[in-house]
């Protein structure tokens, strides 16, 4: 699962999109012209919430022109690479981020599912390790980490962060859930 940082949850798993943004209201034509990084940022989630992802790469990309350390920005911006499928600019913007924010979870959980999907295994474990070692409560790095060890054949591995994710996210995702129950039922050869 992706999950952008602070000034707005963007989220979105690695096999399952989930937009679940902080609506900022409509802008119309009698409305002066968006003027501060603020505006930028709050109309690149309501392109992305819209799923008009291109809109809202040039809406984040304008608040880093202004604001070239704006880790938000930078995290969110990564999230739209991500749904764009532009899984090599998801990545960089990812990677900047955690220099300047080395301790947010959310971002080393958005890069392991950016990495799943190129299919760097490895790569994807290791940041998924450090997004549950940062927060032990992020249900959806304990599902990618699932995700992971199943494609590694790690059965006990998985199990143990499909049962972890259940534990969590106790049904919030519905979709999530039921892929981590078929997923549980698969490997104990339920």
């Amino acid at each position: 699962m992706v999950h952008s940082c602070r000034a707005g949850n963007l989220s979105l798993m690695a096999l399952v999109i989930l937009l679940a943004l902080v609506s900022c209201g409509d802008t119309t034509s009698d409305e002066k012209p968006l003027e501060s990084d603020e505006d930028h940022f709050a109309q690149g989630h309501e392109f992305a919430q819209a799923g008009d992802f291109g809109k809202a790469v040039v809406e984040f990309e304008t608040v880093l022109v202004e604001d070239p350390e704006n880790v938000s920005a930078m995290s969110n911006l990564g999230v739209v690479y991500y749904n764009l499928g532009r899984l090599d600019d998801a990545i960089a913007q990812y990677l900047e981020a955690i220099e300047l924010a080395p301790e947010d979870a959310d971002i080393h959980s958005n890069l392991a599912a950016a990495h799943v999907q190129k299919g760097q295994l490895d790569k994807a474990l290791e940041e998924y390790q450090t997004a549950v070692d940062l927060n032990p409560a992020l249900a959806e790095a304990y599902y990618g980490l699932g995700v992971v060890h199943r494609q590694k054949d790690m059965t006990e591995e998985a199990i143990r962060a499909f049962e972890r994710f259940q534990e969590l996210d106790a049904g919030k995702d519905p979709r999530a859930t039921e892929l981590a129950k078929e997923f549980l039922q698969q490997l104990k050869g339920e």
